[in-house]
């Protein structure tokens, strides 16, 4: 995903939860109830809908829809806005939401599903199939406890991803760890060899934090599993519990250890997240080795870019020898809020296995779908990442990302950064985080 969709994660998830609160002039019962109600549809085929995709990739999903226009002779009245999280609630309250809407945040979706009296996914589509067809695990965070699936995927990405640079690594005899095992043996060799494994930096402005985030995440998964992870992600399994604290505690001996990290806990704090993987693109590497999504390639400096295959090596952020491979997802997920003919036809244009085609032609696109033809991505690098996620065990949406918003976007965020200045032990942050819960 863009870093764009990624900073648009910290916008005020309070305004939202205010707004949700209002009363909607929509009935939210009679869509859920009746599965054979359906809205009179848009004037002249119309579709309506409304996503915080903008500029360039505005334009690589209007590429991607034209043939559902040309196929169908429906209209996509796309509605582009860099104030996504608040556009979105203001228009739901009014009882005016958009035929379908695009989310970056599954919590955001659930709230807006439930506020709209969204249409669920079953209700006019085999859900079963449509999982089979989908990374295994990626719906799991659009599904209340009703068993009703709101959120359909319509694009991926893929956070479980090890970066290094090819010609270096070659030069240098290092060999891709395929295990976490393999992976401490990894840096314990670089640091004897003078070397600094870890290229890994936090600064992200206002939303600074969410890389250490991910890192957790990326643990939590590997040391414990989907059942631990989603209560976690549930408030059912707090922070200053023994599963969470041992993944805060896996991070801690990348970031904590003498020699580990490039410009060690003060350049974690100031370094801008994306500048710091090119230091793995000089011709003596300041660091070796980057953890980061796929989205990070937008940041890798021009050349090396342009020469993406020969430059750099992506490979599976390894798990645990013997245990379940899961990846760490985030995404865009379609919640079809006005439940018209014309929507529904433009839903199920979404979670065909070709949709996507032209965007992924451009890069920077991944497709959710197991079947989708990975030979239109314009590099191996692309389906590279594509087959990590489809082969993937179990796939999991970004935590901070589901968790309420002054929780995940907020006090762990916060916490992880006053725990890695020293602001905060490691106790006292777990408290604190807890504390944040919305009771």
């Amino acid at each position: 995903m863009s870093f764009n969709n990624r900073v648009r994660y910290w916008l005020p998830v309070l305004l939202v939860l205010a707004l949700g609160a209002a009363a909607c002039e929509a009935d939210p019962d009679e869509a859920l109830d009746d599965p054979d109600a359906v809205d009179e549809p848009a004037e002249n085929g119309v579709v309506n809908v409304v996503s915080a995709f903008t500029g360039d990739e505005a334009d690589a999903f209007e590429a991607s829809f034209a043939a559902f226009e040309e196929e169908t002779g429906i209209t996509v009245d796309y509605e582009p806005t860099a104030d996504f999280e608040v556009l979105l609630p203001t228009r739901v309250e009014a009882g005016d939401p958009p035929d379908i809407a695009l989310f970056p945040q599954t919590g955001l979706l659930m709230d807006m599903a439930e506020e709209a009296g969204a249409t669920p996914l079953e209700e006019f589509m085999d859900i079963d199939a449509l999982e089979e067809t989908m990374v295994a695990g990626f719906m799991e965070s659009t599904r209340d406890d009703d068993g009703n699936t709101f959120g359909l995927p319509m694009r991926l990405a893929n956070k479980s991803l090890l970066w290094y640079p090819t010609p270096q690594f070659e030069d240098a005899g290092y060999e891709v760890p395929q295990t976490q095992e393999e992976l401490v043996a990894l840096e314990d060799q670089m640091r004897a060899d003078g070397e600094t494994p870890w290229c890994l930096s936090m600064e992200s402005g206002d939303a600074t934090g969410w890389v250490g985030t991910d890192w957790v995440e990326e643990y939590m998964l590997r040391l414990h599993g989907a059942e631990a992870y989603d209560a976690w992600v549930d408030g059912e399994l707090p922070f200053d519990s023994p599963e969470v604290r041992d993944a805060f505690e896996s991070f801690e001996r990348i970031w904590a250890t003498e020699g580990n990290v490039f410009g060690g806990t003060d350049g974690m704090l100031e370094i801008p997240f994306g500048d710091v993987p090119n230091e793995m693109f000089q011709d003596e590497p300041n660091c070796w080795m980057h953890r980061q999504g796929n989205f990070i390639t937008g940041f890798f400096l021009e050349d090396v870019q342009e020469n993406i295959d020969e430059r750099v090596g992506v490979s599976y952020f390894p798990a645990f020898e013997g245990e379940d491979e899961p990846v760490l997802a985030g995404g865009d997920f379609a919640l079809l809020m006005n439940d018209t003919d014309e929507a529904r036809q433009f839903m199920e244009f979404m979670a065909r296995d070709d949709f996507g085609e032209e965007w992924a032609a451009q890069g920077g696109w991944l497709s959710p779908n197991v079947n989708f033809d990975d030979s239109v991505y314009p590099d191996q690098t692309h389906r590279d990442m594509h087959e990590a996620a489809i082969t993937a065990d179990l796939v999991r949406f970004d935590a901070s990302d589901d968790m309420p918003g002054v929780v995940g976007t907020g006090s762990f965020w916060d916490g992880i950064v006053d725990w890695v200045d020293g602001r905060a032990t490691l106790d006292e942050t777990l408290q604190r985080i807890d504390d944040s819960w919305p009771s």
